[in-house]
């Protein structure tokens, strides 16, 4: 049974375990179907709450893969750099001619 947010909570974790059946050297765990939420409620005096709904708001709106892609080019372009400053990778080699 899941009841709807309320508008002042902020979703922390939503985590669904399906069924489990160990056996564990003759000791035998079944469990069900588990369904976990954990939600963060702010207002005066709730300091976890409150400090876990500004973290968890601190990514609202941001295109994640946008950000990792350019700090990716970001860095395979510095290697490059890199590589060409030491003589290797990308440029070509000097011909030489015999005299």
């Amino acid at each position: 049974m899941t009841t709807p947010p309320q508008p002042d909570v902020c979703p922390i974790l939503h985590l669904e375990l399906g069924p489990l059946d160990l056996n564990l050297l003759g000791l035998r765990v079944q469990l069900n179907q588990v369904v976990l939420d954990v939600d963060a409620i702010p207002g005066p005096g709730n300091l976890l709450g409150n400090l876990l709904c500004a973290i968890a708001g601190l990514l609202d709106g941001v295109d994640l893969g946008g950000v990792l892609g350019n700090l990716l080019q970001t860095l395979i372009d510095a290697l490059i750099r890199l590589l060409e400053g030491l003589g290797g990778g990308g440029t070509a080699a000097p011909t030489v001619r015999p005299t």
